[in-house]
């Protein structure tokens, strides 16, 4: 049997042991982690190892862990403030602390029995909140440094708490010498013999006075993973397949939209906070680029002043100039409104999954750039009784079998509600829905009712998936897009 000089090295290291050894603390000079793995894995193909394998969990901080241990911890911050001032509104939290935060913070407080009285936080000693911060802030630096922890307390409470602990699970080999690798090293070993034939091995002649190394050609290779589909491809395709059964067709979009189509056709007032830099992502065009159906602009204007037949309209004075900037699209429905605009004539079944774009804060649950789903139908049936049937039928053939709806608010549907399913007896938000206003399907010329719903493709991944972060979609963890499995849920 011919070994590399790595596996001899290797198989030499162990040959000192007297127990099993973890692969990762195999130290060999001159040898990396990735040449001490592949000798290991030729070594056991061989039989010459014995090994053993086993879960292990390591945690690293994710995004949120690395700024509370950064900037403070929520609750840590709001308490030294309160112990600074003595007090503090409710009201003004916001100006030291995002909403978010701010939320965090009055929950863990909350725990320690600190709580708003007449809409304020009055300072009182708490030395269990003071010990709790110190052991939290230790443990999150234990994580830093060392990646894992046998604290299972704290590991529990930042698992509730969003993106501080990211959790991976990996298969740690441990590996131990058996009789065959003893018999081996007992024998004649040359580790001079050549591997690789190199030019300068060549012209130098050494090669005429050593020996080489022989080559079995059936002993096996490491396994080589072939490529596939990316985990949300898997599911956009499937999506795609429910839609089309349902005889719905796929319509195009396009990536940077006019505010006139975005947000003024569907009745989004233009004072409206998300039409903000800090919610929207405004875009420059190079050259001149027109409006689409530009004529749509006077019809919209008309609504947004004066309204329709029945309703009062917004009652200022509509500014074209704020029609015509361009943006990245903030939501597919502008898609839906423009192929109505094109197909006036039902009955319409049409749907889209592609990518909008947000100025969002990035964290567990929120990307700046996503995919929504979209789902619409225009026809002279078309009402509420008809789209919870179609959300039904969509939802079910997805896996989600109990759906229950409750009374929602969008701008551009009236009425709206959301689709809420049941998932291991917990309730679980899929999207929203609604009949398109007035103000949206009379300047578009459309005579019938529209109704349409949607969702979050990342959010459903992460349910699909079982993740706990959205960002993990993204990321190129190769151990995970490996051995990923394709769900066949049915809640």
């Amino acid at each position: 049997m011919e070994l590399s000089n790595n596996e001899i090295k290797v198989l030499d290291f162990l040959s000192r042991r007297n127990d099993f050894v973890s692969e990762n603390d195999i130290e060999v000079p001159g040898l990396d982690r990735r040449e001490i793995s592949s000798a290991v894995s030729y070594l056991e193909v061989k039989d010459l190892i014995s090994v053993k394998r086993e879960e292990r969990i390591t945690y690293t901080l994710g995004q949120e862990g690395e700024k509370f241990l950064e900037k403070g911890l929520p609750e840590e911050r709001l308490y030294r403030r309160i112990k600074t001032d003595g007090k503090i509104d409710l009201s003004g939290i916001k100006n030291f602390m995002d909403q978010e935060e701010s939320k965090i913070a009055l929950a863990q407080l909350g725990r320690f029995n600190i709580k708003p009285v007449m809409g304020a936080l009055i300072y009182e000693e708490n030395q269990d909140l003071e010990n709790a911060i110190v052991k939290r802030k230790q443990f999150l630096e234990s994580i830093k440094t060392l990646g894992s922890s046998r604290d299972t307390e704290m590991i529990d409470h930042f698992r509730r708490r969003g993106n501080i602990l990211i959790e991976k699970k990996k298969l740690e080999r441990f590996v131990y010498i058996n009789d065959n690798g003893r018999k081996f090293l007992a024998g004649s070993i040359n580790l001079n013999k050549i591997e690789a034939l190199t030019p300068e091995i060549i012209s130098s002649g050494v090669w005429k006075n050593s020996e080489f190394r022989g080559y079995d050609l059936k002993v096996p290779v490491e396994k080589i993973n072939g490529g596939f589909y990316h985990p949300l491809t898997i599911l956009i395709r499937r999506i795609k397949r429910i839609f089309l059964e349902m005889g719905f067709s796929e319509m195009p979009g396009h990536y940077v939209e006019s505010a006139a189509w975005n947000m003024d056709a569907l009745f989004v007032p233009q004072d409206h906070p998300v039409r903000e830099m800090q919610d929207t992502f405004y875009v420059k065009p190079q050259g001149s680029i027109e409006i689409e159906f530009p004529e749509i602009i006077e019809k919209v204007k008309k609504t947004h002043e004066k309204g329709v037949r029945g309703y009062t309209g917004w009652g200022y004075s509509f500014d074209p100039h704020e029609s015509k900037r361009f943006l990245m699209r903030t939501h597919t429905t502008v898609s839906t409104v423009r192929y109505l605009y094109k197909h006036t004539v039902p009955p319409v079944s049409i749907f889209s999954i592609e990518k909008v774009f947000r100025h969002e804060s990035v964290d567990w649950k929120h990307l700046a750039e996503l995919h929504q789903i979209e789902g619409a139908y225009y026809a002279k049936d078309a009402n509420l009784s008809t789209l919870k049937s179609l959300m039904r039928t969509f939802y079910g053939k997805l896996g989600f079998r109990e759906i229950k709806f409750v009374p929602s608010y969008y701008p551009y549907t009236e009425p709206s509600m959301d689709a809420i399913a049941f998932i291991n007896g917990k309730e679980m938000e899929l999207g929203g829905s609604g009949i398109f206003r007035a103000e949206v399907t009379k300047p578009l010329g459309l005579k019938e009712p529209v109704i349409a719903w949607g969702m979050g493709l990342e959010r459903i991944a992460m349910m699909f998936y079982q993740l706990n972060d959205i960002r993990e979609i993204y990321q190129s963890d190769m151990e995970w897009l490996q051995n990923y499995k394709i769900p066949e849920y049915s809640y």
